[in-house]
């Protein structure tokens, strides 16, 4: 998939285990509809799911592991993310996603997850959600997101690349 225009990476939570890096990108003219998600003392799994401008529904592979508790959000037609939180935190050797929280324009998602560890947060008000990207192995070591910017420069500011790219 080819990214957007304007889109930057921005900030990524979590360690720097995990035997794949991911990414997931929302082309132009479509929108999120679905994310699908394990969690329990960590973050699984996680799969996205969008529909294009033609009507068609396109999900990403599953980036993480098995096990958890197994949760599904579904978008309404008119629903858009604004902001992301969970924790960072040791799961066994490794620092991972811990839980995770989603918050649309009209509701909030989770708390999915339930170790403890340091929290991140991330809202978007000029802009939008236009992906994520992370590292995974048996659960989703890392987390960042993808911005297509209403103002590019702005949000440059707040970039940083990770040492794994």
């Amino acid at each position: 998939m080819a990214a957007n225009a304007e889109c930057v990476w921005g900030t990524v939570w979590g360690g720097n285990g995990g035997s794949r890096t991911w990414e997931f990108i929302i082309p132009d003219g479509s929108r999120l509809t679905k994310i699908d998600l394990c969690s329990g003392n960590a973050l699984d799994f996680i799969r996205f799911t969008y529909k294009d401008g033609y009507g068609h529904t396109h999900t990403s592979e599953k980036f993480g592991g098995d096990g958890g508790s197994s949760h599904m959000i579904i978008f309404d037609d008119n629903e858009y993310l604004i902001g992301i939180s969970g924790r960072v935190g040791s799961f066994g050797d490794n620092t991972v996603i811990t839980s995770v929280t989603f918050q649309t324009n009209i509701r909030t998602y989770g708390e999915y997850g339930t170790n403890p560890g340091t929290d991140f947060s991330f809202g978007v008000t000029r802009g939008k959600f236009s992906g994520f990207y992370g590292k995974c192995g048996s659960s989703v070591d890392s987390l960042g997101v993808i911005l297509q910017a209403s103002h590019a420069p702005s949000l440059r500011s707040m970039v940083q690349v990770p040492s794994w790219t």
